[in-house]
Parts: structure tokens; sequence; C-alpha cells
């Protein structure tokens, strides 16, 4: 009668021990690791890898969730630092429940803080000189390796400035266009990474020059004629000349996210020109040939 007593007593307890381990079982998490890289369509047949140091902003929800509508999960947005070999390491674990996600990375391609907030699935109005870069990755399941593949969203702008005949012992002293004016249309939509155009010209601002060339990020302009202003000194003709000042002004057309417009400057004797290309990382178009007439 008393063994009978102690079995009885221990059938709740094996009971409860066995629901509880199909309890875990049906719950299981699993840590969500991250990687980064560039996308590169032209340069190489694959992709680089992301910088140490640099930094993004990572961005869960579930798969099919519009952040427009939606609240990230498990605890996300969380900034990330990029180690070797592009391994991102989040500000705190990514556990997530067994799934299906989608997955948004923003970085400002360098080691600061992502300066860039959204709201409803939307950024704060963006701003000029900032390289920004997003990435997606769609349905994910829970505990993957989840790669992002960062892409450009602004507009690279790149001049170069060469001597032609006649032309000798060029030295610029400044190169200046008109960017685009940062507008209420100038935000990042987080599901598609597009930048809304702006539609105003901005005021002359410096180009700053990187790797012998005149290079400038902007935001995306729709329909937008840029100015060029460039001063320079030389010897033209067999004369020394300082302090000359050209401008000119690049037609209108449309500047999309993601595209790298370079252009090429020629100083002849009489004339300064634009010509040529030159191909990066981004999707480059080539801006023809515009006359330069001195100011």
């Amino acid at each position: 009668m008393r063994m009978r007593t102690m079995l009885m007593a221990m059938i709740p307890v094996v009971v409860a021990t066995c629901s509880c381990s199909k309890e875990e079982r049906g719950t299981r998490v699993r840590e969500t690791k991250f990687y980064a890289s560039y996308n590169t369509n032209y340069t190489t047949k694959g992709e680089n890898e992301f910088p140490q140091g640099n930094k993004a902003f990572v961005y869960c929800y579930n798969s099919g969730s519009l952040p427009t509508y939606s609240i990230p999960v498990a605890g996300t947005p969380k900034e990330a630092v990029a180690g070797v070999s592009g391994n991102l390491t989040t500000a705190g674990s990514v556990i997530l429940p067994k799934g299906l996600y989608d997955f948004y990375a923003v970085s400002l391609n360098n080691t600061s803080t992502p300066e860039i907030t959204f709201s409803s699935g939307l950024s704060q109005p963006l701003v000029n000189g900032k390289d920004y870069l997003w990435a997606k990755q769609s349905s994910v399941s829970e505990g993957s390796v989840v790669s992002f593949s960062f892409s450009h969203r602004a507009v690279g702008v790149e001049l170069r400035i060469n001597a032609g005949e006649g032309v000798d012992d060029i030295n610029i002293t400044s190169v200046k266009i008109t960017p685009p004016l940062p507008g209420v249309n100038s935000v990042m939509d987080l599901q598609t990474g597009v930048i809304g155009m702006s539609t105003i010209k901005g005021s002359l601002t410096p180009v700053s020059l990187s790797g012998g060339k005149y290079f400038y990020i902007m935001l995306p302009a729709e329909s937008l004629s840029m100015d060029v202003e460039v001063s320079l000194n030389a010897v033209i003709g067999g004369t020394a000349v300082t302090g000359r000042r050209y401008r000119a002004t690049i037609p209108q057309q449309m500047y999309s996210g993601g595209i790298l417009y370079a252009v090429n400057l020629t100083v002849n004797a009489n004339t300064m020109s634009f010509n040529g290309s030159v191909i990066q990382d981004w999707t480059t178009q080539t801006i023809g040939d515009i006359i330069l007439t001195e100011d």
C-alpha cells in the first residue's frame, strides 16, 4: 500500500516534466548572425568585403510585413559593427522564435553611428554629402546567417579636370556644383531603399578632391539643371594666368539614386569642356560634352 502511494505521487511529476520538454521543443529559439559586403556590379564579379569598423543599423520584421504598418521585432533596430571578414556584431543578440523574417540594414559607409531613423517605414529628410547604404534579406529562417549586400542609394558625381592642348602647369584651386536642395521628399523608404527626389537646385557647394578626382555625394533629383564653377591657375598659350574662373550649366536631367555620374573636364587654350566618363563601383551614367565659358 505504501509503495502504491509513492508511485501515484510520482506520476504528476513525470507528466509535468514531459510537458515542459515538449513546450521547449515547440518554442526553440536560435541566435541570428549577420554578414555584410558591398554590391559591386562593374569592377568585380562578386562582392567586396565591408570595411572593419563600419557601422550599420539592422531592422527585423516578420516576413511579408510592411515597415509602413508594422513594428520591428527582436528589439531592433540594433546598431551593428563590422569586424574581420565582414562579420556584423549587433549590440545585443537577435534571437527569434521559429519562423521567417525580413531583415533590413542602413549605413553611412563609415565608422559613425548612422544618422538616420525611421518612422512608419520612412526616414527623416536626408542631406547631401552622406553615402547612404541600404540592404535587404527576405524570408530568412530564425537562426540563419543574414548576408547583407549593401548598395549606394544616394547619387555620386565625379569630376576629373585635365589639361588640354596648349595648357600647362594646371593648378585647380576650387570646384563647386549646385546639388539638389533637400526637401520633404528627400526621405528613404526602408522597404525599397529608394530616396525620394528633390526638384530644387541648391547653392554652389565645394567639391572635395579625392584620389585625383573631385567627388561629391548628393541626394537624387528630378529634372534638375546643375551649375559647375571651376577656379584655376595655369600656363595657357605660354602665358601664366591666375584666378581664372569658369562656369557652365549641366542641362536639366534626372539624377537617380545608386548612379555615379562621372564627368571629365578638359581645359583647352580658349575653352573648358566636359567629355568622357569613368566607371566606378556605382552604376555609371555618362554626361555628354558641355562647354564651359569663362566668367
